[in-house]
C-alpha cells in the first residue's frame, strides 16, 4: 500500500470471521490487500479509494455494499458514469450473494411501460431521431430531432424491493431528494469514477452529492485520478468526508491557490503537503505495479502530414488557435476559442468541412496501416465525427469494429464490451471520457489516440483499459499528432497537468506526452 496502512484505522466490530462470512459464497473472492480495504473503509465510514484502474476497486466496494446490507440492513445507491452500470451490476454476482433483483438499475426515472403494468403512469418526452430523406457533404444521411411524448412508469416508486440503486450523475443531481425520501433506507453511497462527477465545487451536480452526504453516514468514492487537471478538483471529495478540513471552497483557496489573477483564476498552486497528509488519511492506494509488478507498455508518439487541401486550409487559423491555447482562456471558458475550434474541425472531420472530398489524410492512412496489423486495438479520439471518421477507416480494412461515444446507450456499450472481450470485434474507437472508465480491454495488443482532449486523467485511464494485470505481453500506445499544428501544444498542457498531479501523489505517473 502506497500512501496508507490500514491497520491505523480502528476495526471495531470487524473480525476476520465476519469478513469470510461475507466474502465465502460468491465464486470470486478478494485477494488479502482487498480484504484489507475493504476493514479500512469499514472503519472509516468515509473514505476514498484512489488506487490505479485495474487494481480491483470495484470488487472491495461490492462486498462493502453487501456487508452493510447484511450486518446493518443499509440499502446502497452507487453513482457511477452510464457506461459501467451494466458492468457494475454483473459484478455483484461475482463477489456477493445479492440476487439480481436486488440490484435496480435507474438509468432515468422513467421507464417505459411493459404490457402488464398496472401502476400509476406518468407522460414523458422522448427524443428521438428521424430521417430527413437527405444526405451531408459526406454522403451520409441526415436526421432531424423529433421529441414525442410516451407513458412511462416511476422507478424510484416501483423498484420492488432492491437493495442496491445504481444510478448516473445527472440523475442523483435531478432526483437525490425524491430518491432517499422514498427509499429512507439508503444510508451507504459509493461513487464510482469520482472525478467525473464532482469535480468542481460550485456545480450543481456536485452540491446533489454533498445533500445525499449529508444524509448517509456511509461514503466509499473511487478514482485512480482524483487530481483533474486542477488542484481544486480534489476538494468536493475532501469537503464531504470532513467539512472541517477547509470550512468552504474559498477556504480551500485561500491555502492552496498561490496566485489568482485579476479575473479570479487560479494561475498556481502550492501548500501540496497539507493535501497529501489528508488523502492519506482518508484513503487508501495501490499502484499498478504494486498489485502487478512493473507496467508493460511502451509509448510512442507518431507524427504525420496533413493532406494538402486541409493544410491551406488549417494554416488560416492556426496562429489564432494557438493563442487562444497559450492563454488558456478557452479551457476555462472565458473565450469561445472559434480558431481552435475551426483547427480541430479541419484535422479531425475535414469531410464535414467540405474538404477533403476522396483525399486520404494523414492520420487516415496511419491508421490504416496499423490496421493491416491484424491486433486487437483500441482507437480514441475527441470529437464525435472524427471517431466516426476512425471506423471508416478500419472498416474499409476489414475490420469488425464497435462505436462508444455519449450516443450509445448503456445496454449497448455493453453487448460491444462483451463482443470484443470474446473476440467478435477486432477494434473499439470511442472518446476518452466516455470509453476510458471501467472496461477490461487486455486483449488488445495496441492503443491509438487519434486526438485527445486536455484531461491528463483521459489519457491515463484509456490506454489502462488495457494496461490489466493479466497482460502476458506489451502494450503498445501511440499518440498520432499532425506536424506544426495545435496536436503539439495540446499535449504539452496533458503533461502539465500530469506533473501537477505527481506533485500531490508522487505514485502519479508522469505522462511522457510531450
Amino acid at each position: 500500500m502506497t500512501l496508507l496502512a490500514p491497520t491505523t484505522v480502528p476495526r471495531e466490530g470487524i473480525t476476520d470471521n465476519s469478513l469470510s462470512l461475507i466474502m465465502a459464497e460468491p465464486p470470486y473472492t478478494l485477494r488479502p490487500y482487498q480484504a484489507s480495504d475493504l476493514a479500512f473503509h469499514i472503519g472509516a465510514k468515509k473514505s476514498l479509494n484512489l488506487s490505479d484502474p485495474g487494481t480491483g476497486k470495484t470488487g472491495v466496494v461490492c462486498v462493502l455494499a453487501y456487508y452493510h446490507w447484511a450486518k446493518h440492513g443499509r440499502k446502497t445507491l452507487w453513482v457511477m458514469p452510464k457506461s459501467l452500470m451494466e458492468k457494475n451490476k454483473d459484478e455483484f454476482a461475482l463477489f456477493t450473494a445479492f440476487d439480481p433483483e436486488d440490484i435496480a438499475i435507474l438509468e432515468s426515472d422513467f421507464a417505459p411501460l411493459t404490457k402488464d403494468w398496472v401502476g400509476p403512469t406518468f407522460v414523458r418526452q422522448k427524443r428521438t431521431k428521424v430521417p430527413t430523406g437527405k444526405v451531408g457533404p459526406d454522403g451520409e444521411p441526415l436526421f432531424s430531432i423529433k421529441f414525442v411524448e410516451e407513458e412511462a412508469k416511476d422507478l424510484i416508486a416501483t423498484v420492488g424491493d432492491a437493495k442496491v440503486f445504481i444510478c448516473t450523475f445527472a440523475f442523483l443531481r435531478n432526483h437525490w431528494q425524491r430518491m432517499l425520501d422514498t427509499h429512507p433506507e439508503i444510508d451507504l453511497l459509493l461513487v464510482d469514477e469520482l472525478h467525473m462527477g464532482y469535480s468542481s465545487a460550485n456545480s450543481q451536480q456536485t452540491k446533489s452529492f454533498f445533500h445525499v452526504m449529508k444524509r448517509c453516514s456511509q461514503f466509499c468514492g473511487m478514482t485512480g485520478t482524483l487530481i483533474d487537471g486542477r488542484l481544486d478538483s480534489a476538494f468536493p471529495a475532501i469537503h464531504a468526508i470532513e467539512p472541517r478540513y477547509y470550512g468552504s471552497y474559498q477556504g480551500f483557496l485561500d491555502y492552496h491557490a498561490a496566485w489568482i489573477d485579476d479575473y479570479g483564476k487560479v494561475q498556481s498552486w502550492h501548500n501540496f503537503d497539507k493535501l497529501k497528509a489528508i488523502l492519506a488519511r482518508h484513503s487508501v492506494r495501490h499502484t499498478f505495479e504494486e498489485v502487478y509488478g512493473d507496467e508493460p507498455v511502451h509509448f510512442e508518439t507518431k507524427v504525420v502530414e496533413m493532406g494538402p487541401q486541409c493544410r491551406e486550409k488549417y494554416d488560416e487559423f492556426h496562429e489564432q488557435a494557438m493563442l487562444e491555447l497559450e492563454n488558456m482562456e478557452v479551457l476555462d471558458g472565458t473565450l469561445p476559442g472559434v480558431n481552435l475550434i475551426r483547427a480541430q474541425q479541419i484535422m479531425g472531420h475535414p469531410e464535414t468541412m467540405g474538404l477533403a472530398k476522396g483525399e486520404v489524410t494523414g492520420k487516415d492512412k496511419y491508421l490504416a496501416a496499423l490496421a493491416t496489423e491484424g491486433r486487437p486495438m483500441l482507437v480514441f479520439a475527441q470529437l464525435q465525427p472524427e471517431q466516426e471518421r476512425c471506423v471508416k477507416v478500419l472498416e474499409e480494412q476489414g475490420l469488425r469494429v464497435g462505436l462508444i461515444n455519449a450516443n450509445v446507450s448503456a445496454k449497448q456499450r455493453a453487448k460491444i464490451d462483451a463482443a470484443f472481450r470474446a473476440g467478435e470485434l477486432d477494434a473499439i474507437v470511442g472518446s476518452g471520457p466516455t470509453v476510458a472508465v471501467g472496461y477490461n480491454w487486455e486483449r488488445a495488443d495496441l492503443v491509438v489516440f487519434i486526438s485527445i482532449d486536455y484531461k491528463d486523467v483521459n489519457v491515463l485511464q484509456a490506454y489502462r483499459r488495457a494496461s490489466r494485470g493479466s497482460r502476458t505481453t506489451p502494450l503498445r500506445v501511440i499518440f498520432v499528432q499532425y506536424k506544426d499544428s495545435v496536436d503539439q501544444r495540446k499535449y504539452q498542457i496533458v503533461k502539465v497537468k500530469s506533473e501537477m498531479a505527481n506533485q500531490v501523489d508522487p505514485t502519479r505517473k508522469i505522462l511522457e506526452v510531450a
